[in-house]
């Protein structure tokens, strides 16, 4: 387990999905089975279409409380602890009339 600090972006070594750590937990994040970087991996990674990672959308763990960004899409899921993170939904604004 280790401690994920907001602002952090990571790499995953399984796939071509980055993110941006919004809200920090003590928590081992993986993507698409394999830990996440804290630098972009040398070779590229395969890319593959199980449960992708989209860009722009929001992913939580609500155990531990991490709240990612992503900002390259890639095959995935998500996983903090081994748990498989949330797509966060947007929630709608109140009408203006």
């Amino acid at each position: 387990m280790s401690t994920i600090t907001p602002g952090q972006r990571l790499y995953s070594a399984a796939s071509t999905a980055e993110v941006i750590v919004v809200k920090a937990a003590s928590v081992d994040l993986a993507c698409a089975g394999e830990s996440m970087l804290a630098t972009r991996p040398e070779t590229a990674p395969a890319s593959g279409t199980e449960a992708p990672v989209l860009v722009g959308k929001r992913y939580t763990d609500e155990e531990s409380g991490l709240l990612v960004l992503c900002t390259k899409g890639g095959a995935g899921p998500l996983l903090a602890d081994g748990r498989v993170m949330n797509e966060l939904q947007t929630q709608a604004l109140p009408s203006s009339d």
